[in-house]
């Protein structure tokens, strides 16, 4: 059995800030496998560095194909990275990698696309147009943020989670909920849509309005979305909410 160092502080940064890279050479045949390979580079370096033949096979392993959803690929790419630390050493037969991979990759692939694609980028989206009708670069700012500080968020953590190990990366999955998480933002820009288009209407109609009042409207949009997450967890009618809906806007023209 050899003895391997575990992978040093600034070799896990690099290899986490290498995964912005993984489409960097996208590929028919391969997909994100050349990306891959050359994300855990640093780590394979570090664990083979006096075993250059075991090295190149390393490699080898990870230009086999391979594709998922961007950001969940940091989840597979730290288990990856700590899998190939217990090859090196021995401690487990170098082909779990692969294997483990691709049992992973298509599931990380459903729950990503579903969450930062389908939820995500549309709620965030939406948030930065509501934004944008007072400022353009309040409504840039706003999709900037709100998107990346989830984006970066699961990079961080999902690749932490994987480092722990297989079971590491699997309670973070559990523990993220993202199946549900993908339900509420999808819901939120369902909300912040309606009132991207009454903001838009009110514009047009004389409803002009400062920076501030952008910002207090885009607060009452969360809250509102908060308020019928919870309503629509507690089994509340959605029929019933929208004629409560109705009933407050009717008063409101009334007056």
């Amino acid at each position: 059995m050899t003895a391997v160092a575990g992978l040093s502080r600034d070799g896990r940064r690099r290899v986490w800030l290498r995964q912005f890279l993984l489409q960097g050479c996208w590929n028919y045949e391969g997909m994100q496998n050349v990306g891959f390979a050359y994300s855990i580079l640093p780590a394979l370096r570090e664990f083979y560095a006096d075993r250059p033949e075991e090295a190149l096979k390393a490699v080898k392993r990870h230009l086999e194909f391979f594709n998922t959803q961007p950001a969940m690929g940091a989840v597979i790419l730290g288990a990856a990275v700590r899998l190939e630390e217990k090859a090196a050493a021995g401690e487990t037969d170098s082909r779990a990698i692969g294997t483990f991979k691709v049992g992973l990759m298509g599931s990380m692939g459903a729950i990503g696309d579903a969450f930062f694609w389908g939820a995500l980028r549309p709620m965030a989206s939406v948030a930065g147009a509501i934004l944008a009708l007072f400022h353009p670069l309040v409504g840039i700012a706003a999709l900037l943020v709100l998107y990346n500080t989830t984006h970066l968020s699961v990079r961080f953590r999902g690749f932490e989670a994987g480092m722990e190990g297989q079971e590491g990366a699997i309670a973070w999955l559990r523990k993220a909920a993202l199946n549900i998480k993908t339900e509420d933002r999808k819901l939120g820009a369902a909300i912040l849509g309606g009132a991207y288009a009454g903001m838009y209407t009110g514009r047009f109609a004389g409803m002009g309005g400062t920076p501030l009042f952008a910002v207090v409207m885009f607060l009452a949009g969360v809250a509102l979305v908060q308020l019928f997450t919870v309503l629509f967890r507690k089994a509340v009618s959605p029929s019933e909410i929208l004629s409560f809906l109705l009933l407050v806007g009717v008063l409101i023209l009334w007056q």
